[in-house]
């Protein structure tokens, strides 16, 4: 029999979690899974649970958002070469990650795929060298929208409780004087937003760039977006962020594995949808299939 830590966030998504429960347990121990079960109950718990765990489980599961994903994979990067798999049961208000890997969103369809689906090494980023990040670290225009949105506004009202709080803040726009440093580029301009990311979706948005994206390439992907200068060009920027225009003059894409991102004044950064601190500088690098995870054998991610 093998050993599963099964932990999860009983405030997530609209707390829906509760209903399938003990099915979801039933089928863990259906597979031979002998499973300690452990509720979060506050912020980095659940990491300083996993991280207290080493060499205990063969396998980590949890349930909750992008940020119980976030402090679950960061906790098994501290075991080293020691790379548990992860299981994921999404059950967050957008799941953008999640819907990268073609996990089902249905919670026990999920949890079928954490005992029979296929493992998936993916990368992964580090910013600072000490902050991971799944999918994606941003700054900018609506980037607080994610953390500042109260718990109960997200269980009440799902991904809709983004939208209300980003159309709040539109009227706030901040542009920003950054400069960007990989490879051999240097790239310094005011913008609006800047992410860097490993997904095919931000912000419930799929294919966000319009450009080929790998999850095990070794690389992450950069999308600046530039400060329109009137009502007009605010305008043009979002119609070619919907159809994500190649030839944009407000949107640049790149693909890079090295970035330094360096501003005059303090910036605040979003890691996976939580507060990352406030930087003048930052380093991210890609961690290469740092992650191991399940996901369903007939997909493995491949964007569409």
């Amino acid at each position: 029999m093998k050993n599963m830590l099964f932990v999860f966030n009983p405030n997530s998504g609209k707390a829906q979690l509760k209903n399938s429960l003990m099915k979801i347990i039933q089928i863990f121990s259906n597979a031979d899974y002998e499973v300690t079960v452990y509720p979060t109950k506050a912020a980095l718990d659940g990491y300083e649970k996993i991280k207290a765990s080493k060499g205990l489980y063969d396998i980590i599961v949890c349930s909750g958002g992008d940020g119980t994903l976030n402090e679950v994979v960061s906790a098994v990067i501290t075991y080293g070469d020691e790379k548990v798999p992860i299981g994921y049961i999404p059950s967050g208000s957008t799941n953008d990650f999640a819907k990268s890997l073609g996990i089902p969103s249905d919670k026990i369809r999920a949890a079928y795929n954490v005992v029979s689906g296929e493992s998936f090494s993916c990368d992964i980023g580090i910013i600072n060298d000490r902050r991971y990040f799944n999918y994606v670290a941003a700054f900018g225009a609506f980037t607080e929208v994610s953390w500042n949105t109260p718990q109960k506004t997200k269980n009440a009202l799902g991904h809709n409780a983004y939208i209300l709080e980003g159309i709040r803040q539109v009227g706030n726009l901040k542009p920003y004087q950054v400069r960007f440093s990989f490879d051999d580029e240097e790239i310094a301009g005011e913008c609006i937003y800047a992410m860097v990311y490993n997904s095919f979706s931000v912000g419930g948005m799929k294919n966000i760039s319009g450009q080929n994206v790998e999850l095990d390439d070794g690389k992450l992907n950069l999308m600046i977006v530039y400060r329109p200068d009137n009502a007009v060009d605010f305008s043009v920027m979002l119609a070619d962020l919907v159809t994500k225009n190649p030839n944009s003059k407000f949107i640049a894409n790149y693909e890079i594995s090295d970035l330094i991102v360096e501003s005059d004044s303090d910036i605040d950064w979003v890691l996976d949808g939580e507060y990352g601190g406030s930087h003048k500088k930052v380093h991210i690098q890609a961690m290469p299939q740092a992650m191991k995870i399940a996901v369903p054998a007939e997909t493995i991610p491949q964007e569409k």
